[in-house]
């Protein structure tokens, strides 16, 4: 085993055939592989079922833990002859006979000890392919001579992956076309030898303002790739993602991948919350390093599908091929490493894409999901491990009574042919991704579809028009006149045109009715004059004066998307006074988020300073310093104070230096900064506020309930419309899901009723002491559970010393919050929450 173990890890990289040669002869060297090694993990006891909960009618069986020496798994695969094979956390791939009634591992073998970090693993056409992350590539396993060894191992591709954390080649998944799918995160450079008209190609970080510490030397992005048997063509789908572990696809050949957020970035304006999100053709989900992640409203990214959050994405997988009920079959069911569980997500068909919701499907106490599939049998299987965790094999299977598949009604068929319709027609359109020989009779039936009001056919046209010769479609782009397809046209214009195009194209956007638009097709228009600044250079003084004059006036708007987006750019043109614009913009903000944007985009400005918003901005970095979120928080507010104190005279110095000295030092527990105050008013009951409701449906102030909406602290956790937090759920249209009364109940009360997906875990230790919270990190001996997530207050708990897991009656949410407000600011609220924050509302006027 030392022999092993040293001819494992060659000093230097081996590439190609040079690396297949060194495996081929590890195996034939090693002769038969033993089962187990001592420096892998196992030997403990994987979660118990009976610490599981499902819905009813389900069950789960534990199959198998890790015993010692037999490793963590990470992922997951059956072959031909229904046996389970699993790529193991440190090295090496397993397989796995199960019984004849599947409830039982009969045989357990090593069949591969080499590779290492097997995250992806996939048996298709005859071989085994296998995602090895630590020896940086993607390989081929077969067996050659028909003695059920593999034989032949052979690198297809390699990786430039130089991370430690696991954000390389992931997992590989067949496709409906029989061609294979890596999945790979964002610690990975495009390699060479891809080809060069992949639908998905040249990422560019595409910031107007970028921040300067964001700088790589490589746009680097999690992407698809798609390649055949043999590894020889490579293509990329489509980019943009984090760290995506698993892709996979619908009844109707539509692709969906889990993707993970950056949760050091909670509490910031750039944070994205774990998401799944609809890979089409050339699709740009907008995941850069750094602050430079692009918000969903940015034209030439697509949008999220479905967000859930915080957690770890891993193991996907559709119901298809599932002996589950039917309304099961057509669900996404998705594994959640961080929160041990997996969701169930209902997709609805919308336009060219699909919607949806989820629940919890099953979960368990330090349930540490890495992967699944469905089995032969029709169970589902999955496992538990990873950095080096106690792994399990599990199995879950639907025992209960059958149900006949749900009928759908005459709107719901309407819908469902719409949508396939609109996708027939993105396919159609996704052809010429990859394809530069229209003609003008192809550029006619691509450009009518550049003014359609679903964003995903906009964007397969903008994409198609963009791979052509510039020549065919550059005047009727300049020329278009319906504001909506002038803007996809001009953006691809921004795009592909030349430094000599911008004059034409700075025109044609001037054009368009800014003053009547609506809010999704203005934010599109600002992102067309960012990318002509950002590709095709600095405009000429004249422009410069005649695009501010255009813009100035709009600024600021009721939406704070655009005004983000108008800010960055009145920042850029030098408008002379966009800094005390901004500043009320800060002092009047009522989400954290808001506040770090606009503090990040005036830090570096020296010009258009008074002493009173000097002050003022000042007093905000003050304020901020009380702000919550995520490791690297406080590191950003860090360096908006360094960038701002470099743009001080020294007079300036001289007159904010009780500020600069408060900056200073260390936080206290007292401060005049803290905004909007919120002292006790009264110890609200159920009782009395049910009696006031009524009023909440007129006379109410919008202004007022913004307010109360950071008072209460709603949006530490909660996003309404264009403002807050995306920690906790979305509450943007929870008025169209309840009524006042329902509102109030979940606030006043809200631990009535829990969301599953919400729902905290109790922990009993041998000491007597219960733990409730979430667990936010789980090893093979320890649990880090969060049991104050506003104060992300966490505490370790030894596996060993947990006698007991239960769901908890506990909500996430504290109970009291109301108690800061006064009835009038209570009423407000809920009608704010009722309106979706809209100030037009009924209830406002």
């Amino acid at each position: 085993m030392n022999t092993l173990r040293l001819v494992s890890e060659p000093p230097l990289p081996v590439r190609g055939v040079v690396r297949a040669t060194w495996l081929l002869l590890m195996i034939s060297c090693c002769g038969v592989l033993a089962c187990g090694d001592d420096d892998l993990p196992g030997g403990g006891q994987a979660t118990p079922v009976d610490s599981i909960a499902l819905p009813a009618g389900f069950r789960a069986q534990l199959l198998r833990s890790a015993e010692k020496g037999e490793g963590s798994w990470v992922s997951m695969t059956f072959d031909d002859r229904g046996r389970l094979i699993l790529g193991r956390d440190k090295r090496g791939v397993v397989r796995l006979t199960l019984s004849d009634d599947r409830g039982q591992v009969d045989q357990f073998e090593v069949i591969e000890n080499t590779l290492k970090h097997c995250r992806g693993i996939l048996w298709a056409h005859d071989s085994l392919y296998v995602c090895a992350t630590n020896n940086s590539g993607f390989y081929r396993l077969r067996d050659t001579n028909g003695d059920d060894q593999f034989d032949s191992v052979k690198e297809l591709m390699p990786f430039d992956y130089q991370s430690r954390y696991g954000h390389g080649p992931n997992q590989i998944v067949l496709g409906p076309d029989n061609m294979l799918y890596v999945v790979v995160g964002n610690d990975v450079a495009f390699p060479e030898g891809f080809a060069a008209d992949s639908p998905y190609r040249d990422p560019e970080d595409d910031h107007l303002l970028p921040e300067p510490r964001d700088t790589v030397e490589d746009i680097r992005v999690g992407y698809v790739a798609k390649t055949d048997p043999e590894g020889k063509n490579w293509e990329i789908v489509a980019g943009g993602f984090r760290n995506q572990f698993d892709v996979a696809f619908n009844a109707e050949g539509e692709m969906f991948t889990y993707d993970a957020d950056m949760e050091w970035d909670v509490g910031q304006p750039w944070y994205r919350p774990t998401r799944l999100n609809h890979v089409v053709s050339g699709g740009e989900y907008g995941w850069r390093w750094g602050t430079g992640k692009w918000p969903d409203y940015f034209a030439d990214s697509l949008p999220t599908t479905l967000d859930t959050g915080l957690g770890s994405p891993t193991g996907l997988e559709f119901g298809t091929r599932s002996q589950f009920p039917p309304e099961y079959r057509e669900s996404l069911f998705m594994g959640d490493w961080q929160h041990g569980r997996i969701f169930q997500v209902e997709l609805t068909p919308r336009g060219a894409s699909y919607g949806g919701q989820y629940k919890v499907f099953l979960e368990g106490g330090a349930l540490n999901v890495c992967d699944m599939t469905f089995g032969p049998d029709g169970a589902m299987y999955f496992i538990t491990g990873g950095r080096g965790s106690q792994s399990g094999l599990y199995r879950v299977t639907y025992e209960g009574p059958e149900f006949a598949a749900p009928s759908l009604d005459a709107k719901q068929t309407d819908l469902s042919l719409a949508s396939a319709a609109a996708r027939k027609v993105r396919h159609q359109l996704e052809q010429w991704h990859t394809r530069s020989d229209a003609d003008a009779k192809a550029i006619d039936f691509i450009w009518p579809h550049l003014n359609s009001d679903d964003r995903w056919l906009r964007f397969a046209a903008r994409l198609a028009i963009e791979r052509q010769n510039l020549e065919l479609w550059r005047e009727q782009a300049l020329n278009e006149s319906q504001p909506k397809a002038s803007i996809a046209a001009l953006l691809a214009l921004a795009h592909r045109g030349r430094a000599e195009d911008q004059s034409q194209l700075l025109t044609a956007l001037g054009r368009l009715p800014l003053a009547t638009l609506h809010r999704e097709d203005l934010l599109d228009a600002l992102r067309v004059w960012q990318l002509s600044f950002i590709r095709q250079g600095e405009p000429s003084e004249a422009d410069r004066e005649k695009v501010l004059s255009q813009l100035s006036p709009l600024y600021p708007q009721t939406s704070g998307y655009v005004n983000r987006e108008l800010c960055s750019l009145l920042i850029y043109l030098q408008a002379p006074d966009v800094v005390p614009r901004t500043v009320k913009l800060i002092r009047t903000a009522i989400g954290q988020e808001d506040m770090i944007y606009y503090s990040q985009r005036l830090a570096r400005l020296s010009e258009g300073w008074t002493n009173e918003t000097r002050e003022a901005f000042f007093d905000s970095l003050l304020a901020a310093r009380r702000f919550q979120g995520g490791k690297l928080l406080s590191a950003s507010l860090q360096n908006i104070q360094e960038d701002a104190i470099a743009t001080l005279t020294e007079a300036e110095k001289e007159h904010l230096k009780p500020r600069l000295e408060m900056l200073a030092t260390a936080v206290d527990g007292s401060s005049e900064h803290e905004s909007p105050s919120a002292s006790f008013v009264k110890q609200w009951t159920w009782e009395e506020l049910e009696a006031e409701l009524p009023r909440a449906r007129h006379g109410r102030s919008w202004e007022q309930g913004r307010t109360a909406l950071a008072k209460a602290q709603c949006v530490k956790c909660h996003r309404v419309s264009e403002q807050g937090s995306s920690t906790g759920p979305d509450l943007t249209h929870v008025g169209s899901r309840f009524d006042e009364r329902a509102l109030l109940e979940s606030i006043v009360q809200p631990s009535k009723v829990i969301d599953e997906k919400y729902r905290l875990s109790s922990y009993l230790l041998d000491s007597g002491e219960l733990v409730t919270g979430r667990p936010i990190g789980v090893s093979a001996t320890m649990i880090t559970v969060q049991t104050d997530s506003m104060r992300a207050e966490t505490v370790p708990l030894k596996r060993a010393e947990i006698e007991q897991t239960t769901p908890s009656g506990l909500s996430p949410m504290p109970s009291g919050l109301m108690n800061v407000l006064t009835l009038d600011e209570i009423l407000d609220l809920i009608a704010y929450l009722r309106s979706s924050g809209d100030p037009q509302a009924d209830a406002f006027q």
